[in-house]
């Protein structure tokens, strides 16, 4: 992975990140959570894991990793931009010393530009960095969090989640510390429907389990 391996030593790059971690993105007074190069890495740990899961090729699993290292970029311009929009609209700024094909950028921007709603999945890089950013759940989003309700001591639970992609079964896994009270993900319910809406995508069964059992999201999917 030598363009993922540079691009984390990009000076350009990691000075935006730096002005990115240095500013709290909350919305609605419930979310602050992490969204620095921890995050951006984590999630390019995920979109590897789904797409070498898919059986792809070790180019598309690095073009992959790129889009997750970048997907968040456009958090620079500030809390009141679509931040989807302007990390598609500059992260190519950040790729000019790569050889990498008009048609592949083109790819990456929709998955970049798609990453957040799910609206337009038009790629398996698309697929996986949506599904990736909404597996980045856990205490490392929220243990600097500037917010200490109850929603983030239960986020604080989830320890690690693993994600399962099988002939038949798409498989998120969490597992957390104690017991966990699901019904907060209805604050952010993308955590559960965009597993559900790449399931089918997949043409996958969608199984969700806290620690090894299989936990009721029926409600979350009839929302979906």
């Amino acid at each position: 992975m030598i363009m993922f391996d540079e691009l984390l030593e990009n000076q350009q790059y990691l000075e935006t990140v730096k002005k990115i971690e240095k500013m709290h993105f909350i919305t609605d007074g419930k979310w602050d959570w992490e969204h620095g190069l921890s995050h951006y890495k984590r999630v390019a740990s995920y979109v590897k894991t789904i797409l070498e899961q898919l059986q792809v090729d070790e180019r598309t699993i690095e073009l992959g990793m790129l889009a997750a290292l970048l997907h968040d970029i456009g958090l620079v311009k500030g809390t009141k931009t679509d931040h989807a929009v302007e990390s598609s609209k500059i992260f190519t700024q950040y790729l000019e010393d790569f050889t990498i094909a008009p048609q592949e950028l083109e790819i990456m921007k929709q998955a970049i530009l798609d990453h957040s709603k799910g609206k337009e999945i038009q790629s398996l890089i698309g697929l996986s960095l949506l599904l990736a950013d909404k597996l980045d759940v856990g205490y490392q989003r929220v243990e600097t969090s500037s917010i200490h309700d109850y929603i983030n001591t239960e986020i604080a639970k989830i320890r690690k989640v693993y994600i399962s992609i099988t002939e038949t079964e798409l498989i998120v896994h969490y597992k957390v510390k104690g017991q966990f009270d699901i019904s907060v993900l209805k604050s952010w319910p993308k955590a559960i429907t965009i597993s559900d809406k790449v399931s089918k995508y997949l043409n996958k069964k969608f199984i969700f389990l806290i620690n090894g059992k299989e936990g009721n999201i029926s409600d979350f999917i009839k929302e979906n």
